[in-house]
């Protein structure tokens, strides 16, 4: 009787939704997806791992891309003369700072500058001190004021440090250590040598707010690195001819003994990398989607062999084929899209656990939130999600309308 009940309830809502009553047949709805709610939830749960794995793969896509764009915007040089050794290595320590394994020779720098099509060239002598009291890294950078010219994106409060003890402050590194403008301070990790605050640099959302930058004498003379370099910034004159630059350079008498890495180019690899693993992770998400909606096309599939009686009573008493499959495609849109959101949900509330993972697994990450989740996301996500449930609820829909009302009671009573 209860179910006889449930169908007359139902037929109400049907005659309701012909004069506009939207609310009650989405009440309807959403109670017949209740009746089963172990099964449901389970459906639910499929389209959450589904739509979670797109939100996470859109997410990191534009995370990761808007980072790369910004790590060579902030490092404004479009060629990097490094040691021999690993590019990508040697691109994350001149980026995110660390110390160097070896070193190149400040004469090289000449025959850099030299190179027809060479615009700027900043020498740096890099150096990183991991203070053991304190567990924190503090990198110092030797430069002259050259430098300036490849980082168009400074803003900097006072000057640039050219002679003693004068230095240059990132943001973030001045305001944990209580710096201002004036101040004399010592330098952490170096016993007996102190600094002056000639300049603090305005927050650029980067490395360069934990950095101390001094003179490249001062710091060749601190770091026991008489001639030496680390790395060389090279700009351009004309970005377009970056090829004939390089072989330019490699080409020089100084060619053998360093490598030169044309930035765009090695941030264009790195994105190739990237976008095969996207791609990987693309097909696993298409495919959780196709397994999900498989899962929710039975279920509803199995709620209508169940509900036949209730079906054909809906029949008898007025209940169109179109009444019948807006019913039933409306139950399976409804459990797509709770599965949707909570899959989008879940992974926003995860974005920062799965970003520590991809930064152990990608050859360069950019400082920045790998994974960025948006609102226009999370929008396509569930759009898609009420495509699949769509999609879904078609089949078992069109088999719900096309049940005779006398078959369909007399199958269930019998």
């Amino acid at each position: 009787m209860s179910r006889l009940n449930d169908a007359c309830i139902l037929q109400s809502g049907v005659f309701n939704l012909r004069r506009g009553y939207v609310l009650i047949w989405l009440n309807m709805a959403l109670k017949n997806g209740l009746r089963r709610k172990f099964r449901t939830i389970v459906t639910m749960m499929g389209v959450a791992i589904g739509v979670a794995a797109l939100f996470s793969l859109i997410s990191f896509q534009r995370g990761y891309q808007l980072g790369m764009k910004g790590e060579l915007d902030r490092l404004g040089a479009h060629v990097l003369v490094v040691p021999k050794g690993c590019p990508y290595d040697a691109a994350s320590i001149a980026l995110h700072g660390a110390s160097w394994p070896c070193y190149l020779k400040a004469e090289y720098l000449t025959r850099v500058r030299q190179t027809e099509g060479v615009q700027t060239a900043a020498p740096l002598l890099m150096n990183a001190i991991y203070t053991a009291e304190t567990g924190v890294q503090t990198v110092y950078l030797g430069a002259e004021p050259g430098l300036l010219a490849v980082k168009r994106g400074w803003h900097i409060d006072g000057k640039f440090p050219v002679k003693g003890d004068e230095c240059l402050l990132g943001s973030t590194f001045a305001s944990s250590h209580h710096l201002s403008m004036g101040k004399n301070f010592s330098l952490p990790g170096v016993s007996g040598e102190t600094g002056h605050v000639a300049g603090i640099i305005a927050a650029t959302q980067g490395a360069d707010d934990t950095f101390v930058y001094m003179s490249l004498a001062n710091a060749q003379r601190i770091f026991h690195r008489p001639n030496q370099l680390t790395h060389i910034l090279v700009r351009l004159t004309d970005p377009n001819e970056m090829d004939t630059v390089v072989n330019g350079l490699r080409a020089c008498e100084a060619g053998m003994d360093m490598n030169v890495v044309p930035l765009a180019h090695l941030f264009r690899t790195i994105q190739g990398l990237v976008n095969t693993t996207r791609t990987l992770l693309g097909c696993v998400a298409v495919v959780a989607l196709l397994i999900a909606g498989a899962g929710v096309s039975n279920t509803v599939l199995m709620a209508v062999i169940e509900r036949k009686r209730e079906i054909g009573v809906m029949r008898a008493i007025g209940a169109s084929p179109a009444d019948i499959f807006r019913l039933i495609w409306l139950e399976t849109v409804s459990t797509c899209l709770a599965g949707g959101l909570i899959g989008v949900l879940v992974s926003s509330a995860a974005s920062r656990m799965v970003e520590t993972w991809l930064r152990g697994q990608l050859p360069f990450s950019p400082t920045g939130a790998l994974v960025q989740p948006e609102l226009a996301v999370a929008i396509v996500c569930l759009i898609a999600a009420m495509l699949l449930g769509s999609l879904s609820g078609l089949f078992p829909a069109w088999r719900a309308a096309r049940l005779s009302p006398v078959e369909a009671i007399r199958q269930a009573g019998a």
